[in-house]
């Protein structure tokens, strides 16, 4: 509606200017409203028309039909399609923004959109159960949510949370924990070690807890070290003479020489490209390829100047000759030279 009333105010302006040296005194001030009463006529008719009014219509009846379900029967009716997620979005909007400060419709609300998959609306939801409930305990729990998920972007969503309960009290126990499995989760085994080594030193030596968490160290060093050898190293040998502030990504592929999709990608960052790359199976694309077991293959590095995996004109490469299988910890040294053309 906002949008038709600024189109009201043009209409005005027009006529003023339109007829202001024709019509004067009482015919100006008939005209003015002639065209006021026109315009918002012919705004209510285009907002009933063009189908609003009816969106609102089936809007009240969708919310007449699931008001007397739970949320948890909702999830399930969406699970078995009964109805679309997009209603049942907005008949979850509707019934949290009817009780703002209601902690656990928001907290509910938010695992609702974890079990579908909406990262951005269920961190929405979880800062307004915050809000509502602000401590470091509804933090840390709202963490737990998103490493359960298990996405990328949960991930940075859990991090981000526990980073806030950190930077107000850097040695809450509980959050450095968490923020430990984080990034263990991750693979991220260094950074897993720092903080529970960070946690070690509020455990009393000796006891239970002090036991298991040197325990998980122990652990995220194993695996750190099997890390360590279980990759390629890539070297861009001519990164120096590249003018990377051309290109917005940059991508390490593993080909088979018979073409097709890349069995490996990795992306990065091209001012990263001054640094020894990694390639590890878990880069791996398509299902049931193992890395070291792949015959015939070439490791190629890409900058993108669009930062889409597909190369496109003037994107530019360099690739090593054809290798007849990979190694475990093996270094390539690659010039980018070539053109996409």
């Amino acid at each position: 509606m906002l949008v038709w009333g600024v189109l009201i105010l043009i209409a005005l302006v027009w006529a003023a200017w339109l007829f202001g040296q024709v019509f004067t005194g009482k015919n100006r001030i008939v005209i003015y409203l002639s065209m006021l009463l026109i315009t918002c006529f012919g705004s209510l008719a285009i907002y009933y028309f063009e189908g609003a009014h009816q969106e609102l219509e089936n809007t009240a009846a969708l919310h007449q039909r699931l008001n007397g379900l739970d949320l948890k029967e909702l999830a399930n009716k969406a699970d078995q399609k009964e109805i679309t997620i997009q209603e049942l979005l907005a008949e979850l909007r509707l019934r949290t923004e009817s009780d703002p400060d209601n902690f656990d419709k928001w907290k509910e609300l938010g695992n609702i959109f974890l079990r579908f998959g909406e990262i951005a609306q269920a961190e929405q939801a979880f800062n307004r159960a915050v809000a509502a409930k602000p401590s470091a305990e509804t933090r840390i729990e709202f963490a737990r949510s998103f490493m359960e998920q298990g996405s990328p972007e949960a991930f940075e969503n859990a991090e981000r949370y526990l980073n806030l309960v950190l930077m107000n009290e850097p040695s809450h126990e509980g959050a450095l924990l968490m923020q430990g499995i984080n990034y263990f989760k991750q693979q991220d085994y260094q950074a897993a070690i720092d903080y529970w080594q960070e946690l070690l030193q509020y455990r009393e030596k000796g006891t239970d807890s002090y036991q298991l968490i040197n325990e998980q160290i122990a652990q995220a060093r194993r695996l750190l070290k099997l890390a360590e050898l279980n990759h390629i190293r890539i070297v861009v040998d001519n990164v120096d003479s590249l003018l990377l502030t051309r290109y917005k990504k940059a991508f390490i592929l593993v080909r088979n020489k018979n073409g097709g999709p890349p069995l490996a990608v990795k992306s990065v960052d091209v001012s990263t490209l001054s640094q020894p790359q990694k390639l590890t199976p878990s880069h791996v694309m398509l299902p049931g390829v193992d890395l070291w077991e792949a015959k015939d293959v070439y490791v190629e590095v890409r900058l993108s100047q669009s930062g889409l995996a597909q190369p496109e004109l003037g994107d530019r490469f360099g690739k090593t000759s054809l290798q007849k299988s990979l190694t475990p910890s093996e270094t390539f040294h690659i010039e980018i030279t070539e053109v996409v053309e």
